[in-house]
């Protein structure tokens, strides 16, 4: 109460303000699945000073092969970088489309490749006839 005896109520500084929105953002985003926490301990990084950042967020990307637009999933950033061991500092660059053709065509090439190296090797019916069993070094028969 000031001193008419009114209520006066404080505003909160924009910073304040601001980081009590964020903190609400954050909070609905976690509940909803679009923000997952980082488990620092199982993601993996090749940098001297990683960049780990403490959530993973649902992230658009444009395909590198077709040009569509494609959403990262924050479950699907948690999955590659702390179940399958992708580093930290990867990013999504082709379409889910794009990513299984590429595996076709490389899946094909080493077909293609093995097929040849068979072709390559020398087959043999029977092993190369060593000579006689008793023969020793020198002995001529």
């Amino acid at each position: 109460m000031n001193k008419i005896g009114q209520d006066k109520r404080v505003k909160p500084s924009p910073g304040k303000r601001q980081a009590a929105q964020d903190y609400e953002r954050h909070r609905l985003a976690i509940a909803k699945g679009t923000m997952i926490p980082v488990d620092r301990a199982r993601v993996f990084s090749r940098s001297v000073i990683p960049d780990v950042p403490d959530f993973y967020r649902d992230t658009w990307f444009a395909c590198r092969d077709c040009g569509k637009r494609e959403l990262w999933t924050a479950k699907q950033q948690q999955a590659w970088f702390e179940e399958q061991g992708g580093e930290i500092e990867a990013i999504a660059i082709r379409c889910k489309e794009c990513r299984r053709a590429l595996k076709l065509r490389r899946a094909a090439a080493r077909r293609t490749h093995q097929d040849g190296l068979a072709r390559k090797r020398p087959v043999h019916a029977s092993p190369p006839d060593a000579g006689p069993a008793d023969a020793g070094p020198g002995t001529v028969s």
